[in-house]
């Protein structure tokens, strides 16, 4: 789980002064076309150089780190900042960077499912909170980064995250009982799909390049936050 996902852009919004929807939305579509003209271009060799497509790498810790390090005094930063830099390039950052954490997340999440037998791509994410439910481009985002289908849960009464721990503890139990690992669970709560996002697997290398990027400023920066 991230402590911080939508607040970043909700944040960011304020700090720029998009308070208005017209505003914000102008933003959003310089955002939109960013990643469009990033995905059309050629795919980046293992030796190019790792800059930002926006110019600007973040770190989305505003309100301290939960996966994967998990360190309560971890602040958010903000790396590469020039004349140049517009409101769309330091939103393209936020957007860029929680969706670089999900992609740490689901890097870990995949070395436990191959451990237990399963192959990662075959799944799919279900996503839920507001920012994800809202907007297409960090759906578009998050599945070329993790290379699998993102589908939004059309029953919105559910809270995702909290069903999706429950299915898994329910999950481990039924494994449990077996006394089999590797077993296979027949219980699936079937989910109503309302959008189904695929993965542009062409992007997946510059999303690896873009977690690189970004947990080597991570890196750099740690030794300034106050863990106490």
């Amino acid at each position: 789980a991230l402590t911080d996902g939508g607040s970043v852009v909700e944040s960011a919004r304020s700090l720029l002064n998009l308070q208005s929807d017209e505003s914000f939305n102008v933003c959003m579509e310089k955002v939109s076309e960013m990643y469009a003209m990033n995905s059309a271009s050629p795919s980046p060799g293992p030796d190019t150089p790792s800059s930002a497509p926006s110019g600007v790498t973040m770190v989305p810790f505003l309100s301290g780190e939960r996966s994967t390090g998990f360190r309560g005094g971890a602040q958010g930063c903000i790396s590469g900042l020039t004349r140049e830099i517009t409101p769309a390039h330091i939103m393209y950052s936020c957007l860029e960077s929680v969706i670089s954490r999900l992609g740490c997340v689901m890097e870990l999440v995949n070395e436990a499912r191959c451990s237990e037998g399963h192959v990662p791509s075959q799944g799919i994410l279900v996503a839920s909170g507001n920012a994800l439910e809202r907007s297409s481009l960090w759906r578009q985002m998050l599945a070329d980064c993790s290379s699998m289908d993102v589908v939004i849960d059309a029953d919105s009464s559910s809270e995702g995250s909290s069903r999706g721990v429950a299915m898994m503890v329910a999950g481990a139990l039924f494994k449990r009982e077996l006394g089999n690992p590797l077993a296979t669970c027949n219980f699936e709560e079937p989910l109503l799909i309302s959008h189904r996002t695929e993965p542009n697997v062409a992007a997946r290398e510059r999303w690896r390049i873009a977690i690189v990027r970004q947990e080597s400023l991570i890196n750099a920066v740690s030794s300034t936050w106050n863990e106490a």
